[in-house]
């Protein structure tokens, strides 16, 4: 893989670790009523222990070399179906729960505000070499889309209650252009499906620390929509409930 220059990796692994430390700060945020301060900080440092080792784990899958032996199927769709396996359980999980009962609509849809510097840095790569033009808004993704309208629908809902449509078309349309880009990025990796065949081929899954981009970026992304499409969920059922 060409090397991507320094400082679009540094600001890559910027937008990891501020993804990571979001998440922990949602769940210092999610306190319920009641609950101990021990229980609390259990939460909490649960929370640490799991974003530190998940990002060494795949981080060391990565540079193990492993990835890259040819093998049926392919290992690097393994880690990645791992990756969106593990991103919709901890969605589901008390985890999940606890987030959607204490953090804001508001707050879960900015959250995807990150997508919009992650694809200008994914464009700057594709200027040095690093990727194919079909993984950039520059050719057939647009998931930047999905950052601009979080940062706008989340200063919105900072201001005053969303309508529910607003909501539900945010999630679809971001769903709908991260499934895209993932797709894209299967069919431009040097594996058996492979369908974009013009170089470079997309190989950051195959190299720490741009392996993130799999379990932090799209799995955080899987991740944020999950939550909202549960919390739009709870407050139907809590809206039928009352009525």
């Amino acid at each position: 893989m060409v090397q991507p220059s320094l400082w679009t990796t540094v600001v890559f692994v910027a937008i990891v670790l501020s993804l990571a430390a979001a998440l922990v700060a949602a769940v210092a945020r999610a306190r319920p009523a009641g609950e101990s301060a021990e229980r609390h900080r259990r939460w909490v440092g649960g929370t640490v222990a799991g974003v530190v080792i998940w990002l060494a784990v795949t981080a060391a899958i990565a540079e193990s070399g492993v990835l890259e032996k040819q093998t049926l199927p392919p290992r690097v769709v393994l880690l990645i179906f791992s990756c969106i396996v593990v991103a919709a359980v901890a969605a589901l999980s008390p985890l999940g729960t606890r987030l959607i009962r204490s953090i804001p609509i508001a707050a879960l849809i900015g959250f995807q505000v990150f997508r919009l510097p992650l694809e200008i840095v994914l464009h700057q790569w594709w200027k040095e070499g690093v990727l194919p033009i079909q993984m950039t808004f520059a050719g057939r993704n647009f998931d930047i889309a999905s950052g601009i309208l979080a940062l706008i629908i989340g200063l919105w809902g900072a201001r005053r209650p969303l309508p529910r449509a607003a909501i539900v078309f945010f999630n679809l349309s971001g769903v709908a252009l991260l499934i895209t880009v993932g797709v894209i990025a299967m069919l431009s990796t040097p594996i058996p499906i492979r369908r974009f065949m013009n170089d470079p081929p997309v190989l950051l899954a195959f190299h720490a620390p741009y392996v993130w981009i799999v379990p932090f970026c799209v799995g955080g992304a899987l991740f944020g929509h999950m939550l909202v499409f549960r919390r739009v969920l709870a407050d139907l059922r809590a809206s039928r409930a009352s009525g």
